[in-house]
Parts: C-alpha cells; structure tokens; sequence
C-alpha cells in the first residue's frame, strides 16, 4: 500500500478518535444533568456534599414541610424554566439563588437555606437550564444563563412590584451566572449580589479542568469549544465574569474557600481586582474546599452576608 495511504488512513484514525473522545467530554461538561435532582441522596455522596449529607437532607425535609410555590417562566430563547418559592412573613427582600454545575438548589445551599430564611428573606430556588426541573439540552456555563437570571429579575418585579428589593447569590457556576449578569441592566431593584467560589470565564475554567485532569489545555479547550459551537450554539469566549466586573456597581461579596481544587481561588481574587464597585468584599476560607466557605466557616461567612444586607436593605424586616 502507497505510503500516502497509510498516513492518510492513520491521520484519519486518530482525526475520528479526537472528535469520538472530545464529544464525549463536551456531553459530561455541557450536557443536560437530571441526576442531582432525580438521585438526590446518592448525589450527596459526592466529595462536594459528602461531609455535610445530613445537614442538606435536614434542610431538604425543612423545605418539603414549608409552604412553598412552583414557579415557572419563558427564557428569550424559549425553555421552561423552573423554581420553587419559599416566602418569609414580613419579608425585607428576596434572595434568588443559583446553583452550580452538576448541582441543584437544596444540594448547593442546603446548608445555608433555613439562616437566610431567618434572615426575613423570601426565598426563590433556581434550576438552571439543563438541569433539574428547568428544560434544556445543554449547560453553557453563564453564556446564556445569565440572561435566564434577567428573566427570574423581571419576573419578581412584576409580581412583587417595587416594594421588595431582591438579591442574588450564586455558587460555582451560579456565581458566575449572577456576576455576568450584572454586566446588562437589571428590570427590578437588584441590590445586591453575593458570589461564592465563581469563574473568571468559561474558557478559563475548562482551561483550568483541563490541567487537573493532566490533559493539554490548548487541545481541550480547542475540542469541547468545537463542539459546544456546533451542537450547543455558544463560543466559550464570548463573554466572561472579567468583562460584567468591568462595568459592575452593585456591592457584592466574592466568598471562596482556599483548599477549592475544582474553582481555583485565584479566580475570585481576579473577579474582585476587575470589580468597579465601590462596595466589594472579599472573603477567603482556609481549608475550604469548592462550595463549603459556610460550612466551614459560618461565622465569618453569615457576619459578611448580614453586614452586606445591612448595607443595601436594611435591618431584619424592614422594607426601604
């Protein structure tokens, strides 16, 4: 056989290999995840909720004893997107919250949900796009959830009016969604947002798994970007955390634990250093690893969060 032919053939080989391999890791990063809500007790013996399973069931059993409202909205590009309504009599505010990738909003803030409750904080748990209850066949890592957040925004100002002023909280990648949110005007009185263990990007993020992973970040990122803009329609850097932190003046509160092997904690330090808010904190967990800053350090975490909403809504159920 002409050596020509052998090359080709080999070439050709290796050509199919790389995409077979680079779409199976765009389907694990991007695709649609129904696991954490449909596999609950099992997700929780992830390494990201193993250490803290009975405190997010306690909080999922306090939840399911509430009386709370399924809510559902039409994103711009026409999904169903879904959430679930937890109000405080009284309330001062409403916090809307946004898990991370693989998440859900009890697993990711189960720790947390009953404090803020207390807090005289009505309650809005998001699904985001691709996962649990919220329709979608691809995860975009804030490229197009972030408009999602715009949609829960108007949605509670047409309900709620002007008499209640909502915040907005993220982990992981929520915490990226709600920061490149900010980079677009809000329609409703956003106060604030707080944002824990966020990307600077999604480009850099994948560029970052990829070195954990001991892959070629080049060829990575170069292989799931090929197929996220083929089959999903987005580029992985047509926008990042670094650009909405340019034009950013909402206070916000960048939160992120040091030990994070997932979300390198350098990350929130460059989201803060963009950050054009004159009110911007920065608070950094020893020991942390990705999504346990509260847990880890509660005090210190619940006294920035009670600062901040002192700051921007006022004491505990008083309206501004």
């Amino acid at each position: 056989m002409n050596a020509i032919y052998v090359i080709l053939i080999v070439f050709g080989a290796l050509l199919l290999l790389f995409l077979i391999a680079s779409f199976f890791l765009f389907r694990v990063a991007c695709g649609r995840n129904d696991k954490t809500e449909q596999q609950f007790e099992k997700a929780l013996s992830s390494p990201f909720y193993r250490n803290y399973q009975s405190e997010i069931l306690a909080a999922r059993d306090w939840l399911n004893a509430q009386e709370t409202e399924r809510i559902s909205v039409t994103s711009y590009d026409g999904l169903k997107l879904a959430a679930t309504y937890l109000p405080c009599e009284n309330a001062r505010g409403t916090l809307l919250l946004f898990h991370g990738w693989r998440g859900g909003p009890v697993a990711d803030f189960g720790y947390s949900l009953k404090y803020y409750h207390s807090l005289g904080l009505n309650l809005l748990l998001v699904h985001e796009r691709a996962q649990g209850k919220s329709a979608g066949k691809y995860m975009t890592f804030g490229i197009r959830e972030r408009r999602d957040v715009h949609t829960w925004v108007k949605w509670h100002a047409e309900r709620f009016g002007d008499g209640i002023p909502m915040l907005l909280a993220g982990v992981s990648m929520g915490a990226s969604t709600v920061l490149m949110a900010c980079g677009e005007p809000f329609e409703g009185d956003v106060r604030a947002v707080f944002a824990d263990c966020g990307f600077t990007g999604p480009k850099e993020i994948f560029s970052a798994v990829s070195r954990s992973m001991h892959l070629p970040p080049r060829l990575y990122v170069s292989a799931v970007g090929l197929w996220a803009r083929c089959l999903a329609g987005f580029r992985l850097n047509e926008y990042s955390t670094l650009d909405a932190m340019k034009t950013m003046t909402l206070p916000v509160l960048f939160a992120h634990g040091e030990a994070d092997s997932l979300v390198p904690c350098e990350m929130s330090k460059r989201n803060y250093e963009a950050c054009a808010s004159a009110d911007k904190t920065l608070l950094l967990v020893p020991g942390a690893k990705h999504g346990q800053s509260f847990p880890v350090a509660p005090e210190r975490y619940t006294e920035a969060i009670a600062s901040l909403l002192d700051r921007t809504i006022g004491g505990k159920n008083a309206r501004s």
